[in-house]
């Protein structure tokens, strides 16, 4: 695979959690900008920015069970400060460790949300995500 996304950001509370996808990611060689954040404001600060000062997210990866300012909050933000037009081709895919299938209901009336994937993120669900997102094609480990 030689494709790569030009940024993504990774939305999650835990410094333990953050540390490990990012290992994942930055080691797959996938992305050029990955950007990590534990706290949901401060993401939604960065992408308030004008656009021509920011990396716009190819893939936006979005934990739900937050202090502060949960997922389904940083949802709702996200549509409401009209970053779901201004950003309309970012994929946002929702990391959870919920077994509620009433999240997945949730997820699915929000428009900008593309897909609910279970923690943790690993590499196998790293390229599942990609080659459903973005058509991305990974050979086969047994090669």
């Amino acid at each position: 695979m030689n494709k790569m996304l030009d940024c993504i950001i990774c939305i999650d509370d835990d410094e333990a959690t953050n540390y490990f996808n990012e290992t994942v990611i930055k080691g797959m060689n996938i992305v050029k900008n990955p950007l990590f954040y534990e706290d949901a404001d401060i993401a939604l600060d960065y992408l308030s920015k004008p656009i021509e000062n920011l990396k716009v997210p190819d893939l936006i990866l979005l934990d739900l069970n937050m202090p502060k300012t949960n997922g389904w909050d940083f949802l709702d933000k996200y549509v409401t400060k009209g970053f779901a037009q201004k950003f309309n081709q970012t994929k946002i895919v929702i990391l959870t460790t919920s077994i509620n299938p009433l999240d997945k209901i949730k997820a699915d009336s929000y428009e900008c949300v593309s897909e609910l994937v279970n923690k943790i993120l690993d590499a196998s669900k790293i390229q599942g995500i990609l080659k459903n997102q973005f058509g991305f094609q990974f050979e086969s480990a047994n090669n």
